[in-house]
């Protein structure tokens, strides 16, 4: 069995990813690391924050509601 291991390549340390069972196979999303690196750039919030419409981006795939049409910062 391979490891489901990633180190990241900006700061050296170790990547996270989100993972779903869908039944028929897993669906995996973007690995991502806590200093704000994703290997999807669409993702990556190493420059600071990352906004979708009305959602907040994290590294990981994620897309956290915030609530307004402009982020309050």
């Amino acid at each position: 069995m391979i490891a489901d291991v990633q180190v990241c390549p900006r700061c050296g340390g170790a990547c996270y990813r989100d993972s779903a069972d869908v039944g028929v196979g897993v669906i995996y999303g973007p690995w991502g690391c806590p200093c704000g690196w994703s290997e999807d750039e669409a993702y990556d919030v190493t420059g600071g924050p990352k906004f979708d419409g009305r959602y907040l981006l994290d590294q990981w795939g994620g897309a956290t509601p915030i609530g307004r049409e402009e982020p309050p910062w």
